[in-house]
């Protein structure tokens, strides 16, 4: 809802400062997203009068305008020609602004003839669509000089209001104003409508029936007869524009100014094309047509509300009117339609229809039933003001407005749901600026709902009532007290850390259904597999064992779509039969493709190395440092590039190449690495803090080059250990950066070289400390593998 902010001061006079409004409003639960200013292009435009207006001496077209504008005479090249001498018209100076021109104006020479400046039409203005003749301001009541902007509120902001569906009463200025004057603690002025009513009463000449009352509980009609079709005032069709809505003329501008400021639909029937005799709003029957105003032919229900005249339907009720009765222009008599229709209706019948408007949508959240007639007057009012003509006498109505109805509210209440005290002053202060009527009842206040709160319906809203004006920064935050502590519970939070850590090694996660086929149990040997009574897919009829192979698929359908590096992870549940049957929680990693896609990296393909680099990774950031690799890892790895992970004789999982074998079945070209981890003794052997860190070292170290011949089939992990067992504690740091074979090593060896750094925490180690430690590691390497120190 778009409202112009001097529209809104004739009902709330406040002179607050627009942005503040708009935070103020905001704070009591009128959301303004923001504050417009259409007109922000339009500056130096003021009314001058034509004292002569004759041909352009090199053209047919146009034609040469004198103007005075108060200091002076001057002349303008105009391309129309409807405005005569003595008519009062905007001039856009030289160095004025127009929204339609991105520059000011300027002094320039049409066909030999300078002009200075230009004469703006409506469009130029942005007032309205009109272009087809220059604005003229004669019953505008302006004096030569006046500032057009300012005259007709155009230098004045609107607010932009986002309205929730429980607010009706904000999609009018009336009901904006109503907040606005509680909140700024300024007298709210609605005047009442009056109109000269003259001739037959307006019940003798169109009775209305309502043979639907469910439906529509109240209509009421108004009549103004000898209406002449012109333009609204400027300022109603500023108005009408700020707030969205494309000024048409005077009569029909009128239902849709009273609709914007009331918030009550209007519409209006040409009384000379209804056939009596009388006006009926029944429901449709079924498969019953009309055509709308928007020349469709529409097939009804009998869900549909229909407005019908003595031969059939004339609208469709509270969303759009039919072509049969349409106001044209040589319409002098206008039937003004009030109606107050119930919600639901009218939301089915636009959403089957697919047909909204600006009556729908309010219709739809609900209108004020005691409004009808004030705004049927109103409308009058303004039909009579602007095209002339004169209102019958009284109104045709059906139905009656609905008793009001009264809620108790509790104050003792509104404090428990708030949270802070609140008293029976405190609440009565708030219905009193709200201009809602409410009586003591014991300990209770009785409130009565006026009939444009349409959201008031228990306790509770009378309650929100009071948090909202009194200001929700009221409300404390207070964190509720639980019977259990707070936090992940530690199975779930170390498998966060699982992720977390996996991540981090540049894997990303998977999430792929739990689910095996008979082919995937074949493939890996597995038989323990649960059988799923009413399988997603037939052909994946068994809860998944492994998640080895979702990890495959998934490689095969990235290769499949060319991916040239593959390195993905799941953190998910095994099952298997058992007494009771196993849910086991376990991580996985494949990694296939190019290990490398940055130039500066040597290239190659994923492979054991790489799978056994990110385990480390992993484990390392687990706090787990004491793991084992031992040969033969089984199905579905290749024997010979895969083996099993253990800590102290605990099994963990396994690492490696998946057989070729296995992945040709499952389609994957080359080499793919993987590994598969159990979650629970994984934890166990787990650090609770992870990376241990310590303080950068203040001393120096010592480094060493060893290189050892040991037997071809001697473990490497073994040797580690030997080498970090010798060497504690002053060894800091190793690193394995030569692997030979061959001559002049004798046949079935190979030489294994360490760069090792000795450090001690309180010194620097002398030569004969660090010989020492050296002697220490040979020896236990030598004694445990019978190697020999390299000499060249």
């Amino acid at each position: 809802m778009r409202v112009p902010i001097g529209w809104l001061r004739e009902f709330a006079p406040t002179d607050m400062a627009v942005d503040e409004l708009a935070d103020v409003m905001t704070h009591r639960g009128v959301k303004v997203e923001g504050v417009l200013r259409p007109w922000a292009g339009l500056e130096g435009v003021v009314v001058v009068r034509v004292l002569e207006v004759r041909d352009h001496p090199r053209s047919d077209k146009l034609c040469i305008a004198r103007i005075q504008h108060g200091a002076g005479e001057v002349e303008l090249v105009v391309g129309v020609r409807n405005m005569v001498e003595g008519d009062l018209v905007p001039w856009a100076r030289p160095g004025a602004r127009v929204p339609v021109l991105d520059e000011p104006l300027g002094r320039r020479e049409i066909r030999g003839v300078v002009s200075e400046g230009m004469l703006c039409s409506p469009r130029e203005l942005a007032i309205s669509a009109g272009h087809d003749g220059i604005l003229i301001l004669n019953d505008a009541g302006f004096e030569i000089g006046t500032d057009v902007a300012h005259a007709l509120e155009l230098d004045l902001p609107v607010l932009d209001i986002e309205v929730e569906p429980n607010r009706p009463d904000f999609l009018s200025i009336l009901g904006v104003a109503r907040e606005v004057a509680a909140a700024t603690q300024v007298p709210l002025q609605v005047p009442d409508p009056v109109v000269d009513e003259t001739g037959d009463a307006v019940a003798d000449i169109v009775p209305v029936r309502i043979d639907a009352p469910d439906a529509c509980p109240r209509y009421l009609a108004r009549l103004v007869r000898g209406l002449t079709h012109r333009p609204s005032p400027l300022r109603a069709q500023a108005r009408l524009t700020a707030a969205g809505m494309r000024p048409i003329d005077a009569v029909v501008d009128a239902t849709n100014y009273t609709m914007l400021e009331l918030g009550q639909p209007l519409h209006g029937f040409d009384l000379a094309k209804l056939a009596g005799p009388e006006i009926v709003v029944r429901r449709a029957t079924a498969a019953e047509r009309m055509r709308t105003l928007d020349d469709v032919d529409r097939s009804l229900t009998d869900a549909d509300l229909l407005i019908c005249d003595g031969k059939g339907p004339v609208a469709l009720a509270g969303v759009m009117g039919g072509q049969t009765s349409e106001i044209a222009a040589d319409t002098t008599d206008v039937l003004l339609e009030s109606a107050y229709f119930t919600r639901g209706g009218i939301l089915l019948t636009a959403r089957r229809l697919d047909l909204h408007s600006e009556a729908s949508h309010r219709f739809e959240r609900g209108t004020d039933p005691e409004g009808l007639e004030r705004a049927a007057t109103r409308c009058a009012q303004l039909m009579t003001a602007w095209a002339g003509g004169t209102v019958a006498r009284g109104v045709s109505v059906a139905g009656e407005v609905p008793a009001r109805r009264w809620i108790a509210m509790r104050p003792a209440r509104a404090a428990v749901v708030l949270g802070y005290p609140v008293t029976s002053d405190d609440a009565t202060a708030v219905f009193d600026d709200l201009g809602i009527a409410h009586r003591p009842a014991g300990a209770a206040i009785e409130v009565e709902v006026p009939g444009y709160r349409t959201d008031i319906d228990r306790e509770v809203d009378l309650i929100e009532e009071v948090v909202r004006i009194q200001g929700y920064e009221r409300v404390g935050s207070e964190l509720p007290r639980a019977p259990h502590r707070g936090g992940m519970p530690e199975e779930l939070a170390f498998h966060a850390r699982v992720k977390d850590a996996l991540v981090r090694e540049g894997l990303r996660e998977i999430r792929p259904a739990p689910f095996a086929s008979a082919e995937d149990l074949a493939l890996f040997g597995d038989d323990d597999a649960i059988a799923i009574a009413n399988p997603l897919r037939a052909e994946e009829g068994y809860l998944r064992t492994r998640l080895t192979p979702g990890l495959l698929r998934a490689v095969a359908r990235n290769q499949a779509r060319g991916v040239a590096q593959i390195a993905v992870f799941e953190v998910a549940t095994t099952f298997r039969l058992g007494k009771p049957f196993r849910e086991q929680p376990k991580l996985g990693f494949a990694l296939s493709g190019s290990s490398s896609t940055d130039w500066s990296s040597p290239r190659g393909p994923f492979d054991v190395l790489d799978a056994t680099g990110i385990l480390e990774g992993v484990l390392t950031e687990l706090g787990v440092s004491n793991w084992h690799l031992e040969p033969d890892a089984g199905a579905p790895f290749h024997p010979g590039r895969s083996a099993r992970v253990s800590v102290d004789g605990t099994h963990l999982g396994v690492v490696g190449e998946i057989h070729p074998r296995v992945a040709a079945a499952l389609e994957i070209d080359g080499r793919v690495a993987a590994c598969a981890l159990g979650l629970t003794p994984l934890r166990t052997v787990a650090g609770a803090q992870g990376f241990a860190f310590r303080d950068a070292p203040r001393f120096p170290p010592v480094r060493r080059d060893l290189a050892f011949v040991f037997p071809a089939d001697v473990v490497f992990a073994g040797v580690r250990d030997a080498l970090v067992d010798a060497g504690r504690p002053e060894l800091d740091a190793w690193t394995l950066f030569d692997v030979f074979e061959g001559p002049p090593l004798a046949p079935g060896t190979r030489s294994l070289a360490f760069a090792v750094e000795l450090r001690a925490p309180d010194r620097t180690l002398t030569d004969e400390e660090a010989q020492g430690v050296i002697d220490r590691m040979v020896a236990g390497v030598a004694d445990r593998f019978g190697a020999s120190l390299r000499t060249g």
